[in-house]
């Protein structure tokens, strides 16, 4: 039997530079909502149904909606919650789908994070959240030494 021909991804017409640009806008928009410890940006900013998916760093996989606004509002009142910087920004996309892979950069750490965004009609939301602990690098802005192990996890 014939091997089919491997499909080839959508034109790049099919993710403009505008779509791009709007989950850029979207990804940038939820580490703002982190870094300013806002709950109610930060609810807006994920898909409001569906399937979806929030993995922190060494905790297990939250599927449900309710459950993951409560880890992001758990982790935005901890008195230690950090300040995170997102950098090193790579998207990938197709009409109603986009992924962006990034650096999170805390005082402390970095980390690697997949933000997955599905396009609505009216606009870009979150449905999944995966990011966990990698070698820091040296950024323009910042130099993160490795860190100590602590016990407590904030994100």
């Amino acid at each position: 039997m014939p091997r089919r021909l491997p499909r080839l991804p959508p034109p790049l017409s099919d993710f403009d530079d505008d779509e791009r640009q709007a989950v850029l806008n979207a990804n940038r928009n939820f580490y703002r909502a982190f870094s300013n410890r806002d709950p109610a940006a930060m609810d807006l900013l994920w898909a409001p149904t569906g399937a979806m998916v929030c993995l922190h760093p060494g905790q297990a996989a939250l599927h449900e909606r309710a459950e993951i606004m409560a880890s992001w509002r758990a982790i935005m009142r901890h008195p230690e919650a950090p300040r995170v910087h997102c950098t090193s920004e790579w998207i990938v996309g197709q009409p109603g789908l986009a992924i962006v892979v990034c650096r999170e950069i805390l005082p402390n750490a970095q980390l690697m994070a997949t933000n997955t965004f599905s396009r609505l009609s009216d606009g870009w939301y979150i449905i999944g959240h995966h990011s966990g602990p990698v070698a820091p690098v040296e950024d323009e802005r910042t130099t993160v030494a490795t860190p100590a192990p602590t016990r407590g996890r904030l994100h």
